[in-house]
């Protein structure tokens, strides 16, 4: 992946990516971490994570948050891309987060952390993450995951989430951004996944 925003990997960046699968399949019987079949894995969870790439411009040692981390999409494929990045994978499954951060270790992705912590408990904490971005894939339907990850959003942050095709801009969603002192959220939709954007 290159520092200008395309979207082709390079072949070492690759490789990680393809051991990055492998790992999440091999684990998957025990704990449920994908439904998506192997033969739908590079797309379905590389290409859709890093079609994340071109929204923004990622600035160096950033912090983003990936928000109910799950098997590790988006975070860990934007980390493999993005080595620069400072990646905090959020997840309160205590199994699920020690297979996280056994991926972080095997795949050398330096930098990064994966924290077995409930996203709610943790945005009360006076210490709590500043996130740069918020990234999520199918965490929560928006409504509740907007709530979850606004105390953990920098001043100058932003979330970026990959919703269902069905997701609306409507009022509930507006009058909770509005709540939180966060933007008018926007859908986008030409790459190959939905993505809400909310700027705080």
């Amino acid at each position: 992946m290159d520092d200008q925003g395309g979207l082709a990997p390079r072949p070492a960046q690759t490789r990680l990516l393809e051991r990055y699968l492998d790992l999440l399949y091999e684990e998957n019987s025990k704990l449920n971490l994908t439904r998506v079949p192997r033969a739908q894995a590079w797309t379905r969870h590389i290409e859709e994570s890093l079609s994340l790439i071109p929204l923004r411009d990622w600035s160096r040692e950033e912090l983003v948050l990936d928000l109910g981390s799950g098997g590790g999409v988006p975070g860990i494929p934007l980390a493999i891309a993005r080595p620069q990045l400072r990646m905090l994978l959020l997840e309160r499954d205590q199994a699920k987060a020690a297979f996280l951060a056994r991926c972080l270790d095997l795949l050398q992705i330096e930098g990064s952390e994966a924290v077995a912590r409930d996203a709610r408990e943790l945005g009360r904490e006076p210490g709590r993450p500043s996130a740069d971005v918020v990234v999520s894939r199918a965490a929560a339907p928006p409504l509740k995951l907007i709530p979850l990850l606004a105390p953990l959003l920098s001043g100058q942050g932003e979330a970026l989430l990959v919703v269902g095709q069905s997701v609306q801009v409507d009022q509930p969603l507006l009058r909770t951004c509005a709540r939180l002192n966060l933007s008018a959220p926007e859908l986008i939709r030409d790459g190959p996944v939905t993505v809400l954007r909310v700027r705080r």
